[in-house]
């Protein structure tokens, strides 16, 4: 057999079953969102229309999220049925080694890497962003019910109590100055401010300067309070606990003084992860190849399926517990993002070894 006809149908195989194992994974996702969700989204007599739009723009995330698992899940699920079906064997014995069956199968893992990155960069962002704005326009009553966030902009930190409009009207809102050593300098608190092409224009302000022995308080009926470059976009994402962003938009909040709410280490861990998804989806197909060390004679029996997708949990856990260390700035993000893959990639290398000797 050719090897391109060999490599097509590997191909083909892996990307069959990691599709219906994503399929599953997403689906359970969604309805575990629902279920969360579907009260709130029925108040607002959004409908089932509403369920679907709802699903619909949170799908690109999911499956960003879904991904390892699946290739783990669909590698392993692949590999055993070869194997169980004597494929495995005609193929060692037509001179096709482990390694070599790995390489048949790294296309599609590439494949399957560039296309998480692409959804990462090119859609994910937009989705999440289209759905913060869909959920806060459709919101009766945000300045009740819209949650407060802080923000860095410039040197100043920015409070904001709720916001609506998608955005674009703030309420009951502070912009604390500070000078250049970082010393706080004043204050400006403001019942509402909304959003024009010239800034953020505020009501009802009362404005505190500290001098050398005295606050001088004072009080205006309208003032920009912010520079036009915090656009309504971005308070929907400066909102959120962990935005989902491109890496452009990251580059911008570290180096060309964007606003930003979290810390520059979980910045610079988001920034990192996509372009790490390569090595750790190999990472799982890699725990998965010694699925096709089953003894014959055990078949379904044999615990190496379990052990495998076990393996695959405690990646996935591990990669979060350092991720963490990464986000609280303890390890180095490059570090934090890379480790969990690395160490993966040695166990299932040390693995097949072991099973090789036998």
């Amino acid at each position: 057999m050719p090897r391109s006809v060999l490599l097509a149908h590997m191909s083909r195989s892996l990307l069959m079953r990691v599709a219906l194992c994503g399929f599953i994974l997403v689906a359970l996702m969604e309805i575990l969102g629902l279920l969360e969700q579907t009260t709130p989204i029925l108040a607002r007599h959004l409908g089932l229309r509403g369920v679907l739009t709802y699903a619909i723009l949170h799908l690109p995330t999911l499956m960003i999220q879904a991904l390892p698992l699946s290739v783990m899940i669909g590698a392993i699920f692949l590999l055993a049925q070869m194997t169980l079906n004597s494929e495995i064997a005609s193929l060692r014995a037509a001179g096709l080694s482990t390694v070599s069956l790995f390489g048949l199968l790294l296309p599609a893992i590439l494949g399957l890497s560039f296309g998480g990155i692409a959804m990462n960069e090119l859609v994910a962002p937009r989705t999440e962003l289209a759905l913060a704005r869909w959920w806060n326009v459709t919101d009766p009553t945000p300045e009740k019910t819209a949650h407060s966030f802080w923000f860095h902009n410039g040197g100043d930190i920015v409070h904001v109590n709720a916001f609506g409009g998608g955005g674009t009207t703030l309420y009951d809102m502070g912009v604390y100055r500070r000078d250049a050593a970082g010393t706080l300098i004043g204050s400006i608190e403001a019942e509402r401010a909304e959003y024009r092409p010239d800034g953020w224009h505020a009501t009802q302000l009362r404005t505190l300067t500290l001098q050398e022995n005295r606050v001088v308080s004072a009080t205006q009926a309208e003032a920009v309070i912010l520079p036009p470059k915090v656009k309504p976009d971005r308070i929907l994402r400066l909102a959120q606990s962990y935005p989902v962003l491109s890496t452009f938009e990251i580059e911008a909040i570290l180096h060309q003084g964007a606003p930003s709410s979290l810390p520059k280490a979980t910045y610079r861990m988001a920034m990192f992860s996509p372009y790490v998804l390569p090595i750790s989806l190999c990472a799982m197909l890699l725990l998965a190849l010694p699925v096709v060390y089953i003894p014959p004679r055990t078949g379904t029996r044999s615990p190496i399926p379990i052990y495998a997708l076990a393996a695959g949990f405690a990646f996935v856990v591990v990669h979060g517990l350092i991720q963490a260390l990464g986000n609280a700035g303890t390890l180095p993000a490059l570090l934090a993002t890379i480790a969990a893959p690395l160490l993966a990639i040695l166990l299932g290398l040390a693995w097949l070894l072991k099973m090789e000797e036998r």
